[in-house]
Order: structure tokens, then C-alpha cells, then sequence
């Protein structure tokens, strides 16, 4: 059984090998493409209207191209690729959305419009507000008029079209919500890159696809007999984007076990709740604005710093590891709040910044070691 189950995340692995090549594979096929860069986009809508959503990260090796049209000091996510479309390397996708996130990937849209014009661009209004009727109100409207321009790209996309792939995608979010309870429970069932991996090759895959291989691999896994997982420390990760297997690797070769994450590349990015609405238009409005919010978001009343704490402690976690993409300022703002949170529950953490195009350098290896050792040695003294 630990065979099927190497050999099941064995082939989401290969896909992540190269981003890239499933998407190029669909275009060659007659299907059409649309990329984006972020989990507030409606993937559903998009999905509906014919296109396949794929999720482009940092998997430029280099910015060259990137840095002459956008400050130094923007996230390593956004130049590197913007330097992919630069480079002709999503010349397979038809369409690129931005939803409005933070100031950065906001002022990429109009770089990439003007930069990147074989691809046609749309812009999707979140609200920076997600906590109210108003709200809701509004981004509805939004989606309307992303669903016309949509349809006027092709066909018009109809409710029944829409109510499909809300479907699919709820079941989706529901098998990924089920293999994080099975790692949460006991992470020796999947190791950190492997689960990474799964998780990556969700926004590079058809979204059917990707749920046949989850559904088989939570299968196997409910079927096998997994070991314990010892006396290794519990670590909860949490950040933006991790757009590398590496990074996560590279803590468990430390000798912890990830046993959790709010990565919005990964556990964020199924937490999406559906609400049960007739409309399907005010039931994505609805999902997608009743989710936790990420730190370029807001909602009155939430504190990041109390959530991340309920995270860390339903995953009975010893430690935290934030990594943050260099020059993300939304996480970097919420940063204080949550460390004092964790520090009051006496749960240490450890803040690393990283860069998307980057591999682990042999610091980061260090200080997450020393991290490791500091919460071994503090076990052992109580």
C-alpha cells in the first residue's frame, strides 16, 4: 500500500516538474487557457466560460526581463512572472486575470496589459472589504460583468454551466480539506514536499482530473497502515505563496514534521466554504468573500493574530515557521499581531523571508536547524 500511495503522489510530483507542461499540452489539445496569478480569482466563472484556469507562480529563474518594467522592491511573485510572459513562456494561455489583491499585483495588471498585448487581460474587482451585505452587493455586480466579457470571448456562459463547476470545485476543496485532516492527524502519512506537491499540481491541472488523483490517494491512505510519527516537532507554516517543494523540504529534513499550513498555496487556497444560494452568481460572490481573509484584505472584527493561533493549535503545533516572500508588505503589516499571539501562548516562531525564483540557501537550512534544535531542546527541559 505505501507503494500506491509513493506511486500516486509520484505522478502529481512529475507535474510539478515542469509547471508548465500540462497547460502547453492542453493548448496543444484545442483546450483554452486562462492563467492567473491568485486564489481570490473565480476560478468557476472561468471554467464555466470554456477556459482552464492554470495558477502561474515564481518559477522564473531570473527577473531581467521583469526589472525594467517594475520597481526592484515589488514581490519576487509578480516580476517573476511578469518575466515568464516577457519571456514567451505562457504563450499557451489566451487570457490573463487579476483580481485585486494587494497594491502590487494591482498595478501589475496595467504593466502586463501594456507589455504582454498578445494576451487579453481582464481585471476583477474585489472588494478590500469583505465583511459586510455591501460587499457582497458589489462583487456580485462584479461578477456579472467578468461573466459578459467573458461570454462575448466566446460563448455566454449559463447558470447551469456555472452551477457545474461550482460543483466540482466545492468537491475539490473537499477532498483537499480531507487528506490536510489525514496529515493533521498524523503528518508521517505524507511528507511535506509530497503534500506540496499535491497542492501545486492543483492549480496546474484540470480541476477533474486533480480530484480523480485525490480521491485515489486518500483511498490508499485510509487503507494503509502509517506509523506514528514519533517524536519529531510539529511545525505550522504559514505565509503568501511558496511556489517550491524545496522550502518545505527543507524544514522537514530538519528534523520536524509539518502538520500544517494557511499557505494561500496551499490549506487557504480550500477553505473556501460554500454558502448554499440559489443564484449560483451570488453563491460565488458569497463563497469567496465568506473566507478567512488574507492580510491584503480586511473584515471588521478579524484578528490575524488570534486565528493563526487557532490554526497552530487545532494542528497541536510546537512551533511556526512564517515564510514571507520578500517585499510583501499585507503579511508583513499582519506579521506583528500574529507573533504576539503565539508569543502569549508561549508557541515559538521563526520569521524567514524568501524569494519565489530562489532555492532554500544554506542559511535558511541553518536557522530553520537551529529552530528545530531550540524546540527540541526546550521539549526536553520540561
Amino acid at each position: 500500500m505505501a507503494s500506491a500511495i509513493s506511486d500516486i503522489v509520484g505522478r502529481l510530483e512529475e507535474t510539478c516538474r515542469d509547471p508548465l507542461a500540462t497547460a502547453r499540452a492542453l493548448a496543444r489539445d484545442g483546450r483554452k487557457v486562462a492563467a492567473h496569478m491568485c486564489t481570490y480569482t473565480p476560478e468557476e466563472l472561468v471554467l464555466a466560460a470554456g477556459y482552464v484556469p492554470i495558477r502561474i507562480l515564481g518559477w522564473s529563474a531570473e527577473t531581467h526581463r521583469a526589472d525594467g518594467l517594475i520597481q526592484a522592491y515589488a514581490c519576487s511573485l509578480a516580476r517573476s512572472a511578469l518575466d515568464l510572459a516577457l519571456s514567451g513562456q505562457l504563450d499557451f494561455a489566451e487570457l490573463m486575470l487579476f483580481p485585486h489583491t494587494c497594491d502590487t499585483i494591482q498595478n501589475l495588471t496595467d504593466i502586463w496589459q501594456r507589455n504582454v498585448p498578445s494576451m487579453k487581460t481582464i481585471a476583477v474587482s474585489t472588494p478590500v472589504s469583505t465583511g459586510g451585505e455591501a460587499e457582497v452587493v458589489f462583487y456580485r455586480a462584479e461578477l456579472e460583468r467578468v461573466r459578459g466579457i467573458l461570454g462575448k470571448l466566446d460563448a455566454p456562459v449559463t447558470d447551469e454551466a456555472l452551477k457545474a463547476c461550482l460543483a466540482l470545485y466545492a468537491a475539490h476543496r473537499a477532498a483537499m480539506r480531507r487528506l490536510y485532516g489525514i496529515r493533521r492527524a498524523n503528518p508521517c502519512a505524507l511528507s511535506a514536499r509530497g503534500m506540496m506537491s499535491i497542492v501545486l499540481s492543483s492549480f496546474l491541472m484540470p480541476k477533474d482530473d486533480h480530484l480523480a488523483v485525490v480521491e485515489e490517494l486518500i483511498a490508499a491512505l485510509e487503507a494503509a497502515e502509517i506509523p506514528e510519527n514519533g517524536s519529531r516537532p510539529r511545525l505550522f507554516v504559514a505565509g503568501a505563496a511558496c511556489s517550491s517543494e524545496a522550502y518545505v523540504a527543507a524544514v522537514e529534513e530538519a528534523g520536524a514534521w509539518i502538520a500544517d499550513d494557511n499557505l494561500c498555496t496551499g490549506a487557504r487556497a480550500f477553505a473556501l466554504q460554500e454558502t448554499g444560494c440559489g443564484d449560483p452568481i451570488e453563491e460565488l460572490a458569497r463563497t469567496y468573500l465568506s473566507r478567512v481573509p488574507c492580510p491584503a484584505k480586511h473584515r471588521p472584527g478579524f484578528d490575524p493574530g488570534a486565528a493563526l493561533l487557532e490554526d497552530a493549535q487545532r494542528a497541536k503545533a510546537d512551533g511556526v515557521v512564517f515564510l514571507f516572500t520578500k517585499f510583501c508588505d499585507p503579511w508583513a503589516f499582519d506579521y506583528p499581531r500574529m507573533r504576539d499571539a503565539l508569543e502569549a501562548a508561549g508557541i515559538p516562531s521563526l520569521l524567514i523571508e524568501i524569494e519565489q525564483h530562489v532555492p532554500p540557501s544554506a542559511q535558511f537550512e541553518t536557522r530553520v536547524a537551529a529552530f528545530v534544535e531550540m524546540i527540541d531542546t526546550k521539549e526536553e527541559s520540561e
